[in-house]
């Protein structure tokens, strides 16, 4: 036997195969001192073919855990997050919250600082390591995970890292935290439990009460003007149901600026507004948390509300307030398809109603396409360039396989989505995922184009130099497109939202709002390889984009700076 080859595994070697049976194919990591089992257990699987993850070094926590969100929403499968103790937990708290609300499985793991003293190899060498000691690690992430644990000595790491993965993948889905002391992982495993059955993870997803979706169906069949309003991201399964339940029904379909329905079919009358939400006399709330803001826009008083999601409740939300005559508990994608086979029966005899509707439907639908079009018309030749010029541009030039993140870059509703993996944007209002995104985006599915368009302060929170570090480091060719309108825009829309005739109304610099002097941020990708250059005419910006694309095909990251007008609202 080799004198460097241990007699048995440590649990740090356990951890990593448990990782692997369990799905988990890349963890991204930011490392301490508490990663030295780590690190040399991934030496020794080296030298002995040791079954574990890729692990990628990812210079900054709040990239690692936006990567893993992008990662599982480009492929449908989990990552891993690694990070250094407690300070490294609190800086994936903004990411995390936006993984939590996203509904986006992760195991997210973070060393502990030696628990003792003396008399372990692994015990306490440095004086940080007193420092770094919380009472409760946990309570740092406790509000935005489904489950939290610290291994104990003699556990069986892979009974528990298979729970970590079963309870994260079990609907609703989102994010898990386990804590690993350095003298636990150093230790021999003597007992890691069995690995998990070869199985799907998490628990299947509930089945919809039968009874309550007859009584859907009946109250769908007898309105005249249903709605379906979704306004989260949908699943591929989700995604197909909800387009097909509408086109067979022609029931109109409001989204939210996520891929929830395809950009082309007939039924999508766009994001939700108040004169669509009003003409309703039913909507069909389909895994909304925000199917609208009550502050600017009201359905019909007298009209009948269904609420269908896995947790129709969103008991993880403080507060909401959102009327529900019916809540049917369940997944969505079951629901409509359940509740499509019902429909086929009751509205026999009534297809004169259904094609008034479908005629109705098209008619708004034509007047939303007119309406995109005069915008982009006028929006050609603005300078500044617009927000929608740009959007069109990219829509021009991106083909048929690429995936927009977007972070208050290009307008959502301006954009041509027929995929799920089309386009994915942030959820919480955690600033500073998209860049991460982008790139987890791009390591999930690496023949996919990826286009990542962020805000001026967005791509500042978004931690670009490790951004573009990993971009380099571990070839995941992206372009960023940085939409630069020299200022904090969604604060002044609240400023003036709120006090529509105050001073700032009238102002043309507010403080806490404006980002000026703007840095050149296309240079910043260039010290990383990277191709840069800045944009500010609109007859310019489609011809910028596909030379960008032509060097990320060449696998070379590449950054625009758009300058770009203030939005309108």
């Amino acid at each position: 036997m080799n004198a460097e080859t241990p007699a048995s595994p440590t649990v740090a070697q356990s951890y990593m195969s448990a990782l692997k049976a369990c799905g988990i194919r890349h963890v991204f990591a930011n490392g301490g001192t508490d990663f030295a089992p780590i690190i040399e257990g991934i030496l020794q699987n080296w030298q002995i073919g040791g079954e574990m993850p890729e692990f990628v070094t990812v210079p900054h926590e709040n990239v690692a855990v936006a990567m893993a969100q992008g990662y599982y929403k480009a492929s449908g499968v989990m990552a891993g997050v690694m990070v250094h103790v407690n300070v490294g937990t609190a800086n994936t708290v903004c990411a995390l919250m936006n993984a939590a609300r996203d509904n986006v499985p992760l195991l997210l793991a973070a060393g502990r600082t030696p628990l003792t003293e003396t008399g372990h190899a692994g015990s306490r060498d440095v004086p940080i390591h007193w420092a770094q000691e919380n009472f409760d690690q946990g309570a740092i992430v406790r509000e935005h995970v489904k489950w939290d644990y610290e291994l104990r000595d003699g556990q069986p790491v892979n009974t528990l890292v298979a729970r970590a993965v079963d309870i994260a993948m079990s609907e609703p889905r989102g994010p898990v935290y386990l804590t690993l002391p350095r003298e636990v992982l150093g230790n021999p495993s003597i007992n890691p439990g069995p690995l998990p059955r070869d199985r799907a993870f998490g628990a299947a997803a509930a089945v919809p009460s039968m009874a309550a979706l007859e009584r859907a169906a009946d109250l769908i069949a007898a309105a005249e003007n249903p709605m379906i309003i979704i306004t989260s991201a949908a699943n591929p399964a989700t995604f197909k149901a909800l387009g097909d339940f509408a086109l067979a029904h022609a029931v109109g379909v409001l989204t939210g600026p996520h891929a929830a329905l395809s950009s082309s079919n007939p039924m999508n009358l766009g994001l939700v507004n108040g004169p669509a939400l009003k003409s309703a006399d039913l909507i069909v709330v389909l895994n909304s948390a925000v199917p609208w803001v009550p502050h600017n826009i009201q359905p019909a008083k007298d009209a009948k509300f269904i609420h269908i999601a896995t947790d129709p409740n969103f008991t993880d939300y403080p507060f909401r307030g959102f009327e529900m005559d019916l809540a049917i508990a369940g997944d969505p994608a079951a629901a409509l398809t359940m509740l499509s086979d019902m429909l086929h029966v009751k509205l026999k005899g009534r297809e004169v109603a259904v094609d008034r509707r479908r005629k109705a439907n098209s008619e708004k639908r034509q007047a939303l396409l007119d309406g995109r079009k005069a915008a982009l018309a006028a929006a050609s030749g603005q300078s500044p360039i617009s927000y929608a010029w740009a959007a069109h541009c990219v829509n021009e030039v991106k083909g048929s396989s690429a995936t927009i993140v977007e972070e208050l870059g290009v307008p959502f509703s301006f954009l041509d989505i027929e995929d799920t993996r089309d386009f994915m944007a942030t959820s919480s209002g955690a600033l500073g995922m998209g860049l991460g995104m982008g790139l987890g985006a791009k390591c999930a599915a690496p023949d996919r184009t990826v286009i990542t368009t962020v805000g001026d302060g967005s791509y500042m929170f978004g931690c670009p130099t490790a951004a573009h570090f990993v971009s380099q480091a571990e070839n995941l060719p992206v372009l960023t497109m940085v939409m630069n309108n020299s200022q904090w825009f969604a604060v002044r829309r609240a400023t003036v939202s709120m006090y529509p005739d105050g001073l700032a109304s009238k102002a043309n610099s507010l403080p806490i709002v404006d980002l000026s002097p703007s840095p050149d941020y296309h240079k910043i990708a260039e010290a990383f390889g990277g191709y840069g250059e800045k944009v500010d005419d609109p007859a310019k910006l489609k011809g910028a984009i596909g030379r960008a694309l032509e060097h990320v095909a060449q696998g070379r990251q590449a950054t625009l700076n758009v300058t770009v007008r203030t939005r309108a609202g």
